[in-house]
């Protein structure tokens, strides 16, 4: 509405200025008017005979102050989008400072600047060095928060029997299922300690497990990302991802593990598989069978959720 205002004021303002011009033309051509008290008559002028109905009598009194309150008026509105202006731009600064990127962590994320956002945490900028920005999801309630998640499973909408270059990139929906990225997982835990978190819900029964390492890490490309790590501490029923400590990743094109089969395309899914292991969280999402699971014996898995972050 008050854009509206500005471009009708605009406009008026465009028409008083050409009134103007035309009342001093006629001034001129009459002599002894006075400019400030020169009215020009009706707009309806005989062009046929050049009449110029003018009656230099009209004063600031006279007319009421109509003109001047109409230019005030104007002024105004004028003055009022300025301020709506500077308002906007305030707005767009301070939306861009909120928004701006993380820079390698999910530290100090807050919800309020979130691109999406959900009772556990919310999507944000994350600027990694040497790649640029990407999207990733922020757990800020987990035990003190920070967390960066970089995989998900919970209702096997996102196809997780992929390619190498897609585990590599990354893929996925970041308020869903998703995978974050080999190469971003390698750039974010290069030369830092960082601690893992692993949460499962068991299909069958619903149980909730969580699974915490103190020591996390993945190896560069040239190593074919292998994953490090240690310190074992939880209630999912033991640590079976002890098994995939050193191990280099896999996916059904690449075949890294220490077995003479290929597990990626066996367990169809993209992990860390020696002997084909004790766990593939990123295993076919299915009803039955041990595509997407978890220890000894096999628990099938509903809910996965893998996150990192800076050791405590």
């Amino acid at each position: 509405m008050r854009i509206a205002c500005g471009i009708i004021a605009s406009y008026l303002l465009v028409i008083i200025s050409a009134a103007d011009q035309h009342e001093a033309m006629l001034c001129k051509a009459r002599p002894g008017c006075q400019l400030a008290k020169c009215d020009p008559g009706p707009l309806s002028v005989s062009l046929k005979t050049n009449e110029y109905p003018v009656t230099c009598v009209r004063t600031s009194v006279q007319d009421g102050g109509e003109y001047n309150e109409l230019k005030n008026a104007i002024q105004s509105i004028q003055a009022e989008n300025e301020l709506m202006k500077n308002e906007i731009i305030t707005l767009k600064t301070n939306d861009a400072a909120m928004r701006k990127p993380l820079v390698k962590s999910c530290d100090g994320a807050k919800l309020d600047s979130a691109l999406a956002r959900n009772v556990s945490g919310g999507v944000f900028n994350l600027y990694i060095p040497t790649m640029g920005f990407t999207g990733v999801f922020c757990d800020i309630t987990d035990e003190g928060g920070n967390w960066i998640v970089f995989q998900r499973r919970m209702n096997g909408r996102v196809d997780f029997y992929r390619n190498w270059d897609d585990y590599v990139k990354g893929f996925g929906d970041l308020q869903g299922e998703y995978w974050l990225g080999l190469e971003a997982l390698y750039r974010l835990t290069n030369g830092e300690k960082m601690e893992l978190q692993i949460n499962m819900i068991t299909r069958d029964t619903g149980t909730y497990w969580f699974a915490k390492y103190s020591n996390f890490q993945i190896g560069s490309g040239s190593d074919k990302y292998r994953l490090t790590v240690s310190g074992y501490y939880g209630n999912a029923t033991r640590d079976v991802f002890f098994y995939h400590n050193n191990q280099q990743f896999s996916t059904k094109d690449a075949d890294h593990d220490d077995s003479t089969a290929n597990c990626a395309s066996n367990l169809e899914g993209g992990w860390w598989y020696g002997r084909c292991g004790s766990s593939n969280l990123n295993g076919n999402y299915i009803e039955t069978g041990k595509k997407g699971f978890w220890g000894h014996p096999f628990r099938i898995l509903r809910y996965s959720e893998m996150k990192f972050r800076k050791k405590l």
